[in-house]
């Protein structure tokens, strides 16, 4: 018999499998994203969404929250009869509805069901892009969909062609590599959005090393500014001089080093400060809070790349000695991509000028 214990986050108790962290647990659960449920937690209750799908719940213990700590109405979805069952006692251990639970493949369910949600959540073992698609004609109008990415390898330019044939793009295996791969992942499924004429706008995302998180505005207008937004990021190993173009491709470098080139990828803005503030109105964590700001202070740079300090100095300074500087002359803030990164609307030579 496979067995059982039971945790808490948040507001909400239940029972999880034990063992290592893999997808043959008979149940899966990730302590390590419990920061990652928390701010989907806030980011309903700031944009006020009340009708949840969670596609791939597993233990549920993101719909159990959202539920809870939200007021959501949730529907749970999982391809696994043990999980189900367990999903059934999670929520009658938090006193919630045990209603609004399937037992199908998620694009079976997707499917069949009729149902319209203003909120839908999509966190699988992998890449989301296997449901992606028919998950748009469930969204809701104005709806949001919440989409995680764990293949980071191949996003972050490990494997560049599993990158190429999941998602139409060549990454880039550099400093800037994560940033590449959420934009990577961001294109893909503004894509799909494209495909049923709607606009799927990023407005909240973060990455950590193994996962990759965006959360997308569906609208039916601005679909041409939206798609005028995917191009390239060029990057030069030699000099560190980075920069984005159109669908145009320099093969060198002004030092005369041969470029690399990543995309296409989505070039916009991955945040909306509107949305940020709105979530640091939800929560008195300070952990939250720190990186929130850092969020919005980076969502107020539109720029589709960072720099780390690495990138001018053999021995570096401090980072907020290097942001000290460069704020005195363009618009800089850290970035939550790099402990050592900024993010600044000054080109390099004009960094360097600074730094210099």
């Amino acid at each position: 018999m496979p067995k059982f214990e039971t945790v808490t986050e948040g507001k909400v108790k239940f029972y999880v499998s034990k063992g290592k962290i893999s997808k043959k647990l008979p149940v899966f659960y990730n302590p390590a994203k419990e920061f990652d449920r928390a701010l989907s937690v806030i980011f309903l209750k700031a944009t006020k969404k009340k009708t949840v799908l969670d596609l791939l719940a597993a233990s549920g213990a993101r719909g159990l929250r959202l539920a809870k700590e939200a007021k959501a109405k949730v529907t749970y979805n999982d391809i696994s009869k043990e999980a189900i069952a367990v999903l059934k006692k999670n929520l009658k251990l938090n006193k919630l509805p045990v209603k609004n639970v399937f037992n199908m493949t998620a694009n079976n369910f997707l499917g069949q069901c009729h149902d319209k949600f203003d909120f839908i959540d999509i966190d699988p073992f992998g890449s989301p892009i296997l449901y992606v698609f028919n998950s748009i004609k469930r969204i809701d109008k104005n709806g949001i969909l919440a989409v995680t990415a764990t293949d980071t390898a191949p996003l972050f330019g490990v494997f560049k062609w599993t990158c190429f044939r999941k998602y139409g793009a060549f990454p880039l295996h550099s400093p800037i590599g994560h940033e590449v791969g959420i934009r990577i992942l961001a294109k893909s499924i503004i894509e799909m959005g494209a495909k049923w004429n709607i606009s799927l706008i990023p407005i909240f995302s973060h990455v950590t090393q193994y996962y990759y998180r965006i959360y997308f505005q569906a609208s039916r207008a601005h679909l041409q500014k939206l798609l005028e937004k995917i191009g390239f990021i060029h990057y030069c190993s030699k000099c560190k001089k980075r920069f984005s173009s159109g669908f145009t491709f320099p093969e060198k470098c002004s030092c005369g080093n041969k470029l690399q080139s990543a995309g296409p990828l989505y070039l916009g803005n991955l945040w909306d400060t509107k949305v940020i503030n709105e979530m640091q109105k939800q929560t008195n964590d300070e952990k939250i809070l720190g990186f929130l700001g850092i969020l919005e202070a980076e969502s107020k740079i539109d720029v589709p790349y960072y720099y780390e300090t690495e990138d001018f100095f053999k021995i570096e300074p401090k980072i907020e000695e290097v942001i000290a500087k460069i704020g005195k002359h363009f618009p800089v803030s850290h970035t939550h991509f790099s402990q050592k990164g900024f993010r600044t609307t000054a080109n390099f030579e004009e960094i360097r000028k600074i730094l210099s």
